[in-house]
C-alpha cells in the first residue's frame, strides 16, 4: 500500500455569509482557484470572501470522510467548529476514528 499524503479540509465564507466545505492537496492553490471562479460550481455563484478554517488529514479517503461529515451539519454547527478550534478535531475522532489537525491559515503566501 502506498504512502498516505496530506489532504486538507477547508471551510470558506462566501459573500452571502454561507459556508463552503471542500478538500484539496494544496489548500492555498485551491483557495485561489475558488477566488478566480475556477473552483467548485457553488463558489462560482457564491463568491468566496475568506478562508475560515483548515484541517489536515492523512490521505484522500480520510479527508473525504471528514468533508462529508462536516457537510452534514447545519451552518450554526459549522460556525461552532470555526470558533472552537479543537471541537471539530475531537468530534471527527470520536465519530469517525480519523485524526485531523488544525492548520494555521497563513494568507501571506497567497
Amino acid at each position: 500500500m502506498g504512502k498516505k499524503v496530506p489532504y486538507y479540509i477547508y471551510i470558506l465564507r462566501c459573500q452571502d455569509n454561507s459556508l463552503y466545505t471542500g478538500i484539496a492537496r494544496d489548500w492555498q492553490k485551491r483557495y485561489i482557484e475558488h477566488l478566480e471562479g475556477r473552483g467548485a460550481k457553488y463558489t462560482r455563484s457564491h463568491k468566496p470572501i475568506g478562508i475560515e478554517g483548515v484541517w489536515e488529514a492523512f490521505g484522500r479517503a480520510e479527508a473525504c470522510k471528514v468533508e462529508y461529515f462536516v457537510k452534514s451539519f447545519r451552518k450554526n454547527k459549522k460556525e461552532l467548529f470555526l470558533i472552537e478550534d479543537e471541537m471539530l478535531v475531537k468530534e471527527v475522532f470520536q465519530r469517525l476514528q480519523v485524526e485531523i489537525k488544525k492548520e494555521k491559515i497563513i494568507l501571506s503566501k497567497i
